[in-house]
């Protein structure tokens, strides 16, 4: 029954056998790591494969529209999602939402040192309803040196939570924090797909 589930989950997502084998596994055995780093170019399904697997992690293996619809709308009161941002008159403003409200973005988006704070008191916390508080961190080879560091104390230090590290190059980032992730790597997808 949670193999006919587990091919459910993943049904949007193309081209990514490999990937969604080495997850199906994890879920089916119940044997989630505390660290996932989901590499791969842009636009090849590492975000939508993060939301599929976090779907999976919070209803046991299984495809719930009610619990997707929370996660597609990152809605979920288990669940944070960072992305890297600007600073704007002293707020920081995520990347989607200043390209949405055309900001004006003299800077590169980094993800700062506050931002993996808020992961670690996150972190420390309880989950609500989930077994687990889980966090996804995309295109986190945009840290700053600080945030990168205080990234790795978190993962040294895994609690009751699950991180999913989404990156298009891996190798920029520390060799700890790569080393204390279970890896997933995405291809290119061909023509085909």
């Amino acid at each position: 029954m949670i193999k006919e589930n587990l091919e459910k989950l993943f049904d949007d997502v193309l081209g990514q056998h490999t990937a969604i084998a080495l997850l199906n596994v994890a879920l089916e055995k119940n044997q989630i790591a505390p660290a996932y780093l989901f590499s791969g170019p842009h636009g090849v399904g590492r975000s939508l494969t993060a939301r599929r697997f976090i779907e999976g992690v919070i209803t046991g293996g299984s495809s719930v529209i009610r619990e997707r619809t929370r996660i597609e709308k990152l809605n979920h009161l288990d669940l944070i999602w960072i992305e890297p941002t600007y600073l704007n008159q002293g707020h920081l403003i995520p990347q989607s939402i200043a390209k949405r409200e055309s900001i004006n973005r003299r800077t590169a988006p980094l993800i700062r040192l506050e931002q993996i704070r808020e992961v670690k008191e996150f972190l420390s916390k309880q989950p609500i309803e989930a077994k687990l508080g889980i966090v996804v961190v995309e295109e986190v080879e945009m840290m700053n040196e600080a945030a990168a560091n205080a990234l790795l104390k978190t993962l040294e230090e895994p609690r009751n939570g699950l991180l999913i590290l989404i990156s298009q190059r891996p190798e920029s980032l520390l060799p700890t924090i790569r080393s204390r992730c279970q890896k997933i790597y995405f291809s290119r997808l061909n023509k085909n797909t």
